[in-house]
């Protein structure tokens, strides 16, 4: 006979199970849409895009942190960024002191990863100079990354830490990051119902 303790543990490790085959194939972008029982003070009422890199874990940046940094007290070493005023979003608690940011290209280039459609995330210094000197907008500008090891982000979609969403561009670019959380959220909840 089955105790609840293990009816529980059962139940767990077949979640965690499709969770890591539903993850584990997927190439398209998500939004993880942060739960209202998370706590961790980094993704606490978070909307974060993950990618998923050929070869590695889970890659992301956080969409809905607007920091107060300026550009000048980020990256006191870098003349070209000191004079910038776009808002600099926290994206995530790796590697602090690397910028990724988002932009759009008509085609790929080594060292950026594909979204969708025409817009690509990278953290490459020398693609941003380049598409700084030709005067091409870039999206928005991140200081750290989010990232798990394979199996991590599967548990913690499966104990109920994240929502999943599809990733949109519309959502991605042009949701206010006040409101983007709730919003997502309200939109993850209507589809599990």
């Amino acid at each position: 006979m089955l105790t609840l303790h293990r009816l529980l543990i059962l139940a767990f490790a077949l979640l965690a199970a499709t969770a890591h085959a539903q993850l584990s194939t997927r190439s398209a972008p998500i939004l993880l849409v942060a739960s209202p029982a998370l706590q961790d003070p980094s993704f606490a009422q978070s909307v974060v895009l993950v990618l998923f890199p050929e070869g590695a874990g889970p890659t992301g940046v956080i969409l809905n942190r607007p920091t107060r940094l300026t550009w000048s007290e980020a990256f006191p070493d870098e003349p070209g960024l000191r004079a910038r005023s776009d808002t600099i979003y926290f994206g995530g608690p790796v590697r602090m002191q690397a910028l990724w940011y988002l932009f759009r290209q008509g085609a790929a280039r080594d060292n950026v990863l594909p979204v969708m459609d025409d817009l690509y995330l990278s953290a490459d210094g020398a693609l941003l100079d380049q598409l700084l000197a030709q005067q091409l907008r870039v999206e928005r500008f991140f200081v750290g990354y989010s990232g798990w090891a394979p199996t991590q982000l599967d548990a913690e979609i499966a104990q109920g830490a994240w929502h999943v969403l599809p990733a949109d561009v519309d959502s991605i670019l042009n949701l206010d990051p006040d409101t983007m959380w709730r919003d997502l959220l309200r939109r993850a909840t209507a589809v599990r119902t």
